[in-house]
């Protein structure tokens, strides 16, 4: 798909992002479908899917539900690497209120969500994100 020239990198980043933060408002499995099976952080350590995907479970455990739930995309960046690989990020701020026992409490910041070019899809390798933490 990235070999045709029409094909649109930032339409395809910005729409996986807004699926990972739709699915992060309604704590939804789906968000593992953005996702890539490896996640780059910081100083070169590398963690995989299985250990991401536990650590959401925990903090959407840690609340009954998210509701007004908002964000805004500020910036979409993108480089292409050849050979079908890529690097990427789509910045902005989120907030939402997450609801425990009738009790909330607002979470909200800036948010930037890293991406890598994989088999023709974005996916996200590295996730800064109010609530989330490594």
């Amino acid at each position: 798909m990235q070999e045709n020239p029409t094909f649109n990198h930032q339409a395809d980043i910005v729409n996986s992002a807004v699926r990972f933060i739709n699915s992060w408002f309604k704590q939804s499995k789906s968000i593992t479908e953005e996702l890539s099976d490896f996640f780059i952080l910081p100083g070169g350590k590398v963690i995989g899917k299985d250990v991401i995907i536990a650590r959401l479970k925990g903090i959407f455990g840690q609340s009954d539900e998210y509701v007004g739930g908002r964000y805004d995309i500020i910036d979409v960046h993108f480089d292409l690497l050849g050979a079908g690989k890529g690097m990427g990020f789509v910045e902005g701020v989120v907030g939402f209120r997450a609801m425990l026992k009738k009790q909330s409490k607002i979470v909200s910041g800036p948010f930037k969500l890293y991406f890598a070019l994989q088999n023709g899809q974005w996916k996200v390798v590295n996730i800064e994100f109010p609530g989330f933490a490594y």
